[in-house]
């Protein structure tokens, strides 16, 4: 007990140190540990038309309309995420010229076609690589993109959306607690972009790119990247 050391304290003393012990014990029990979640979210691309062969000088069309009700991948469940800015989204432009290369070796072809945006916004613009922001309809609740690509050469093209390096979750998503009782933080792992519903002419990009995207056990994030966010179009 307390009273039996002789540490020269009086009472008083000896009752606000046990006092302490028993409130920093109560604190310890309040706090609970915290637990993590990967969140892939979804959002579906539309581009059209939706046929593998244009006309040189024809406009291709590159559009979303996403509920903020957002699908995710891993656990099936949607989550609100409202006005939300993904960073350096950008739209891949390639023209494929060698079926013995893979998707990124393929040169780029940004300079093949004017692009100009409707709705939403371009933050950059390169030869491969074209940033853009979603525009966030306040009064539908949605996400909202419409970009054109006017193709000033033939050939075979391919584009994709390409995910940000990274985004930040925390104090916006909440997803409460485990079974456990810890706070689950939210941690971004990806973003998957599936075109058309998987009508994206992918027999077509497999005749001129190599693909090694099923070649990886479980690469469920190359997957979506090559064979359901990518869409491969000619031009003549």
């Amino acid at each position: 007990m307390v009273s039996k050391l002789n540490l020269g304290l009086t009472g008083n003393s000896c009752r606000l140190i046990l006092f302490s012990i028993i409130l920093i014990s109560a604190r310890c029990e309040d706090e609970k540990p915290f637990a993590s979640q990967n969140l892939t979210l979804v959002l579906p691309i539309s581009v059209q038309p939706a046929n593998a062969l244009i006309s040189k000088g024809d406009t291709l069309w590159i559009s979303a309309n996403i509920s903020d009700s957002l699908y995710e991948y891993h656990s099936k469940k949607k989550y609100k995420l409202a006005n939300f800015n993904f960073g350096q989204t950008s739209l891949v432009i390639r023209k494929l010229v060698d079926i013995n290369k893979l998707f990124g070796d393929q040169p780029g072809a940004g300079s093949a076609f004017i692009i100009f945006v409707e709705k939403g916004s371009i933050t950059f613009q390169g030869d491969t690589f074209v940033d853009y922001n979603f525009f966030y309809n306040q009064i539908t609740k949605s996400y909202q993109l419409k970009i054109a690509l006017v193709p000033q050469e033939i050939g075979i093209f391919c584009i994709a959306s390409l995910s940000p390096k990274d985004l930040n979750y925390q104090g916006i998503l909440d997803l409460g607690r485990s079974n456990e009782g810890a706070t689950i933080i939210p941690v971004y792992e990806d973003l998957f972009f599936p075109v058309n519903n998987g009508e994206n002419n992918f027999d077509r990009f497999k005749q001129h790119c190599r693909d090694n995207s099923a070649s990886v056990p479980n690469d469920y994030r190359g997957i979506y990247y090559i064979q359901k966010g990518s869409f491969t179009f000619e031009v003549k």
